[in-house]
């Protein structure tokens, strides 16, 4: 279960990721995010900021429409 719910739908690369940063500046350790995201850059780019940053990509799952990424804050 996810402690926040981010929707990107319709952002461009790098407008999901700078969101993403945004909301996680604002969580505590542990805390978990739900991004949802249609970009096709979106899985690439968040599995580089999660090793850039330090964060745990928990899950990523890719549905017809859009893609989800649970991310956890380390």
């Amino acid at each position: 279960m996810a402690d926040r719910i981010l929707a990107t739908m319709g952002m461009k690369c790098p407008r999901p990721l700078f969101e993403v940063s945004k909301t996680m500046r604002g969580m505590e350790k542990g805390e978990v995010l739900e991004v949802s995201a249609d970009d096709p850059a979106f899985r690439l780019d968040i599995e580089a900021w999660c090793r850039r940053t330090g964060n745990a990509l928990v899950d990523f799952q890719t549905h017809p429409e859009r893609m989800v990424a649970i991310i956890q804050k380390k």
